[in-house]
Order: structure tokens, then sequence, then C-alpha cells
């Protein structure tokens, strides 16, 4: 469906029954990386999965990328859809808007799931590579950025076992607007430090990440989960840094258990429970 908010219109998939929980996709995609976890989760909760400003089905306007720009789209889509409280989780990016949510806005977090994401801002090197990128994106080469971004987000087993998935993730990306393209890479190179606010989030938190994560490595998220007061680590065997899309059955298994463990209501886990 699609959601009108002030000065955007966001596609949305908003199915399933239960807590709400808002899941942000990553850059350079859409939400259609949550496709093949889609069904699993609607199990447990009310899963809401935004296309961002720019990217997938959504508006595609020339401004408004900023982190907490992004973060004020995803709030205002709560409001739209008259969602107080929720569960709150993003990938890689979307873990740097959720984290803006977070800091901002930590009233409306009923929990928080962060997926191949990290706290600390850019180093002064990968300052250096988004400059770049936005020079080859100006300089019309969009097409070769994504062609080397996305072959980074695959795990070396995932390009060993299913070569087709550069083609899925190159295919989502290629709906990405030029314009977001760059005001992502700016947005994220700017992005605040976020490392002091985690120790302040004191609700349920789980945190994911591909053991073959190049981009993330999982140093970076066993640091993140030992920062956060609630969290579970949970590291994804075979899967580098999309691994919804690499393997999406134990990244599926790791979000039910942490929803159905700290949302569902003890009369729903007794029916979860098996006879």
């Amino acid at each position: 469906m699609r959601v009108e908010l002030e000065d955007v219109a966001l596609e949305v998939e908003d199915h399933g029954e239960g807590v709400p929980f808002v899941l942000l996709h990553g850059f350079p995609l859409s939400s259609a990386m949550w496709t093949p976890i889609r069904t699993a989760v609607e199990q447990a909760a009310r899963l809401i999965t935004p296309d961002l400003r720019g990217f997938g089905a959504s508006d595609k306007p020339a401004k408004g990328y900023a982190m907490e720009e992004l973060a004020e789209d995803v709030v205002g889509l709560a409001d739209a859809l008259e969602i107080d409280r929720f569960v709150l989780g993003g990938h890689s990016m979307g873990g740097y808007v959720a984290l803006r949510i977070a800091a901002t806005y930590p009233e409306r977090l009923a929990g928080l799931i962060l997926v191949d994401s990290r706290a600390e801002a850019d180093t002064p090197e990968g300052r250096q590579r988004r400059d770049a990128g936005i020079a080859l994106i100006e300089d019309g080469k969009a097409a070769g950025f994504l062609d080397e971004f996305v072959g980074n987000l695959l795990g070396p087993s995932s390009k060993a076992r299913a070569p087709r998935l550069f083609a899925e993730l190159r295919g989502i990306a290629a709906e990405a607007g030029p314009h977001a393209l760059t005001g992502c890479l700016a947005g994220m190179r700017d992005r605040p430090d976020s490392g002091a606010l985690l120790p302040t989030l004191d609700v349920p938190a789980l945190v994911v990440v591909g053991q073959e994560d190049f981009l993330t490595p999982p140093a970076l998220s066993r640091a993140m989960a030992a920062a956060l007061p609630k969290a579970r680590l949970v590291e994804v065997p075979s899967a580098g840094h999309t691994p919804s899309m690499e393997r999406p059955i134990p990244t599926a298994e790791a979000i039910l258990a942490f929803l159905r463990e700290n949302f569902l209501q003890p009369t729903d886990k007794a029916r979860k429970r098996p006879r």
C-alpha cells in the first residue's frame, strides 16, 4: 500500500498480527530484501516493511536523505498507521536510521533489532570511500558503483552456493534513484557516532550478523551486543552482509525466537506450543 506523508509517499507492506514490528532495509536495496523471511515473521508480529524514500516503489525526491530525515519519515509512517510503540529493526543503513529514531524518540521503542549494522561513525577511510562513490555516481557511473557494492554484500559461501543472489540483489538495487544513492552515501558519511547511545537503550534487543560479513565484521556486532543492556547476539553461518537473502531460515528463526520470547502474550505462547 502507499502511505502519504508530509513531503513524500512511501510504499509499505503491512501484514500479520501481534506486536507492530517496523523493519527497515539497507542501502542500496528495498523492502524486497525481507521477502524470504516475511511469511515466517508474520506468524509472530504485524510486520511493516517500508521502501525508504528514494528506493523501491517509494517516491524518489531530490533531497531528504540524511539519516535523521529518513528517521522522521519512519516515525511519520508510524503516526500515519496509528502505532505508538513498536519493535524497530534495521539492516545496515536501516540500522543507522533505527538508531537515530532510538536517540530522538526512545519512548516509541518496544524493542530493537540490528542486522549487519554498526553504531560507530564512519572512519576517515570510510568517509573517503563514500565520497568516491558519490563522485562515481555523479559522473554517470552508477551502474559500475552498484556492481561493485552489491558484490560486497554477499559472503564467499553464498557466491559459491547461490550465484543467482547477485542478480537478485542487483535487480533490487537498480530501482534506487540516483539522488537516493548520492544522498544516502552523504547521509551515512555524516551520521553521528551512536556508541554512547547503546547503553541507554533499556529495551529487549537482538543483534544479527553474517559470519562472513565483509562490510560490518562480526566483531563490531559482538561489541554492539555487549553494549546494549538487554541484547542477544546471533551470528548466521555461511552468510555475508545480507543474511535475510543468503540464509533466510536461520535469520527468520532468530527473529521469531526474539519476538516470541519478548512480545507474545502468555496465551499466544501457549497457542504456539506444539501439542
